[in-house]
């Protein structure tokens, strides 16, 4: 009896040492099912789809993609914690309840060579750490979505990656952040090489100077990021300015971005540019039309000592404020139809020639693509309390075509600058609070420009997405 009464008290005391540390914690989260189609990313009916990669893997035709989330946070006064957990899988039999699969095609379970679901197991896809020590002082960790361009054309850098960095406020009118960016980091396990062997490091400065007051006010943030690719062997600086503004129901906003580099192995320098200008018109909750335009730089020879062809550390086109939308056909994976060649989320046909790849989604972007010019002219609004809409149409034309093959058995000896024109439409409608479904329509209609690539007797059409999406959230 006195035993237990000790082992009782000892509990107690130590619950009551560990309740001043103790936190709330809160859960939430959404399950997004996707119905979607992709047909003909090669601008070529008579020829079979080459695969697509999305967020849940490679697919093409149609297929439902889930995107599953779990996420939970606590905080205090000083100190906030967020994660979230992610399933994200195109379904099929093989992988919608299992762990494993065996079958004739698949090796068995437990060999070398088995191939997990791996898509079934909960994985951190973000995490955010932050301490306050004070306003001007605050540390954040993790790997959130960080950004430096994100609020206008996203040409330079937004994703997940992980980041440890500090920002804050030192002002009523000014805040600021310093990130530490790990894009890749890959020893060779084994293999005693270079420290930064491999390695792809970003380094980003941007302060913000908030200006005026009330209706009539701007934003304004140079852009400063260093992106130290020892796996290109290249080091790039990027200079910038990106402004947001508003005047009365006149919204502008506008980011200019240079980058000066060069590959350390003696090869060319980098010297390229890209722009991104736009203006909203808040009119009324039903109509709020803009225009805007965006420019990458392209390249005009590969065998010179110039690279002039932009690319950022992650185009982030797809999910930018004006221009953006997440699932329209130009944010997808055009690259899988060779002929525009813009990676996942970005806007920029920077993966196309291949060559002096200095950064990009997955670092495959060649600083000797041809650039872009898109100019766009939209509108949004809600329609009720339930529904609302986003239409758009883009005009897509290469900045630069010498690098760009003819197709075979075409007459002509040069690609066009015309690129084509894309249409997209969202509608979506809120059920509740916790349910709604979103339809995006969106279709891309080949130019010259990409016909000009296409071999001879080529049965271009165009290229299309259609998709449902049904968003649980809780």
């Amino acid at each position: 009896m006195r035993k237990g009464l000790i082992v009782l008290l000892a509990a107690l005391a130590v619950v009551a040492f560990a309740l001043p540390a103790m936190a709330d914690v809160s859960f939430f989260g959404t399950a997004r099912v996707m119905p979607t189609y992709y047909s003909n990313f090669d601008f070529d009916d008579g020829v079979a789809d080459a695969p697509t990669l999305n967020e849940g893997g490679f697919t093409f035709g149609e297929h439902i993609r889930s995107e599953l989330r779990l996420g939970w946070k606590a905080g205090g006064d000083k100190w906030k914690i967020s994660m979230i957990a992610e399933s994200d899988l195109i379904f099929n039999k093989n992988n919608a309840d299992r762990s494993f699969y065996t079958s004739s095609q698949v090796p068995a379970t437990g060999s070398s060579t088995a191939i997990p679901n791996a898509g079934a197991e909960f994985g951190i896809e973000r995490a955010e750490f932050i301490y306050t020590f004070a306003p001007a002082l605050e540390l954040v960790a993790g790997w959130p979505i960080s950004a430096a361009d994100i609020g206008t054309g996203g040409l330079l850098y937004g994703d997940d990656h992980p980041i440890f960095g500090i920002r804050g406020k030192l002002t009523d009118n000014l805040k600021y952040q310093l990130t530490y960016i790990t894009v890749q980091n890959t020893p060779t396990i084994g293999a005693h090489e270079s420290t930064v062997k491999g390695d792809w490091r970003a380094y980003l400065l941007k302060p913000e100077f908030s200006l005026g007051m009330g209706s009539a006010n701007v934003t304004l943030s140079p852009i400063v990021l260093f992106s130290d690719n020892r796996a290109q062997n290249a080091k790039i600086y990027y200079y910038g300015l990106e402004g947001i503004g508003k005047f009365g129901f006149i919204k502008p906003s506008f980011e200019v971005i240079a980058a000066d580099g060069e590959f350390r192995s003696g090869g060319p320098d980098i010297q390229a540019y890209a722009a991104f200008a736009g203006v909203e018109l808040g009119l009324s909750k039903a109509f709020n039309p803009y225009i805007a335009g965006r420019y990458t730089s392209g390249d005009d020879d590969a065998t010179d000592s110039d690279v002039e062809g932009f690319v950022g550390v992650t185009d982030i086109g797809r999910f930018t404020p004006l221009m953006g939308m997440d699932g329209n056909i130009l944010g997808e994976h055009m690259s899988s139809g060779v002929y525009f060649n813009s990676p996942l989320y970005s806007y920029a046909p920077d993966r196309a020639v291949g060559t002096h790849r200095y950064g990009g989604i997955g670092n495959a972007s060649s600083g000797d693509n041809p650039g872009s010019l898109i100019l766009a002219v939209g509108a949004k609004g809600a329609i009720s309390e339930q529904l609302s809409y986003k239409a758009q149409v883009f005009g897509i034309w290469f900045d630069k075509t010498e690098n760009l093959s003819v197709g075979a058995g075409k007459t002509v000896t040069s690609v066009d600058d015309y690129a084509g024109t894309s249409f997209d439409l969202q509608l979506k409608y809120a059920f509740s609070n916790n349910f709604s479904a979103t339809y995006i329509g969106s279709v891309f209609l080949p130019g010259d420009g990409i016909k000009d690539q296409q071999p001879a007797g080529a049965d271009d059409t165009f290229a299309s997405v259609n998709t449902l999406q049904l968003v649980w959230a809780y």
